[in-house]
């Protein structure tokens, strides 16, 4: 997933930025799942973003505040599914 996938997913507040967060030293890339910074309007980090994306079309986020405390999570389903 990635930061054009967040789209499909509502923030719950428009003043807030995406930006990629640094990948650890050493660490392989997944394609699948990546981690974005949430940044204020004044550039300064607030939070982070977890993503994911199945090859089967399932996926989401978790949204978390800069001490880890999750603020929002939010999923989307399958095609044909009843998750959104």
């Amino acid at each position: 997933m990635n930061a054009r996938h967040l789209s499909l997913f509502a923030l719950d507040d428009p003043l807030l930025t995406i930006q990629p967060h640094p990948s650890e030293p050493g660490a392989e890339p997944d394609p699948n799942k990546e981690t974005f910074d949430l940044c204020g309007k004044d550039g300064r980090v607030l939070g982070y973003v977890k993503t994911w994306m199945h090859a089967d079309g399932f996926a989401g986020y978790v949204r978390f505040d800069l001490d880890g405390n999750i603020q929002q999570w939010e999923i989307c389903g399958k095609p044909g599914s009843d998750l959104h």
